[in-house]
């Protein structure tokens, strides 16, 4: 298992150690568990840091591994982020473990994020037949990942929608879905699915602005009666589907644009109240 970076950023994280990233490779025996966050930088600071660590913390407890410092975690990778400023980009943690021996490198990766006519007009997404083990823990899973990637790129769709051997649509191979049914968004339960920090930030949104929103499963016969649709993410955050596999929506629904104002604007709220 090969771990990416991006060879423009000078600097990583490894352990509580700033080091330089000319002629870094990272790789690692495939049996070895990864945990991974992904957590989009804006003007050198980290969106939502607190959540993701605390999400990172989670997925080592339910793993029944030793517990990690999230604190001295936080603090290192602000000691990163203000040694080497980035205007916009994402920054991925890998905490990963082979027997007792553990270790944390956070590194920048390529970052691509949709561009302003994208989220005009939406995205097309596919369905895949394939599953998350253990949804509620981030690890990495090479399988998933290189399935996932090869069906994007042979389909030249923009995501994946993962659907479960009971035809249930869980979440997008990198993102989670939300449908649109009248004035009332539903996505699937939390216990199902990967819960991604935009995700359960839209959620929390949905509540305090008063719009009807439902966690149940979302089988595929029920995407023709569905009104729109939108998947979240760090990369993509609020984003608009225009087509899942044969299915094209008339329009994109006002209650995904208001979902969408509320989320930027949330965003510019936190950067500004936090690191």
């Amino acid at each position: 298992m090969k771990i990416s970076i991006s060879n423009t950023e000078k600097l990583y994280l490894h352990n509580q150690s700033i080091e330089p990233t000319e002629n870094l490779i990272i790789e690692l025996p495939d049996t070895t568990k990864v945990f991974y966050e992904v957590i989009r930088v804006i003007d050198g600071k980290g969106l939502f840091l607190a959540e993701h660590l605390e999400r990172l913390y989670q997925s080592v407890m339910l793993s029944q591994l030793n517990c990690i410092d999230i604190s001295c975690i936080k603090t290192n990778v602000i000691k990163l982020l203000k040694a080497n400023y980035v205007k916009e980009k994402n920054l991925k943690l890998n905490f990963y473990c082979q027997n007792e021996h553990q270790e944390l490198y956070a590194c920048f990766v390529e970052s691509n994020y949709p561009s302003n006519e994208v989220y005009e007009n939406g995205v097309r997404v596919e369905l895949l037949p394939i599953e998350r083990h253990n949804p509620n823990v981030k690890l990495e899973n090479p399988h998933l990942r290189g399935s996932a990637d090869k069906a994007i790129c042979l389909s030249q769709t923009h995501e994946m929608l993962l659907v479960n051997s009971q035809g249930f649509i869980t979440e997008g191979s990198r993102s989670n879905f939300f449908a649109v049914f009248g004035n009332k968004l539903v996505t699937p339960p939390s216990q199902q699915v990967l819960e991604g920090i935009t995700r359960t930030m839209v959620i929390k949104l949905a509540h305090e602005n008063s719009i009807m929103l439902e966690e149940r499963p979302i089988h595929t016969s029920e995407i023709m009666a569905m009104d729109g649709a939108f998947i979240t993410g760090t990369s993509s955050k609020v984003l608009p589907i225009a087509k899942i596999a044969d299915h094209t929506f008339a329009t994109i629904p006002d209650s995904t644009k208001i979902m969408m104002k509320l989320y930027d604007e949330l965003m510019v709220k936190s950067l500004t109240s936090d690191i």
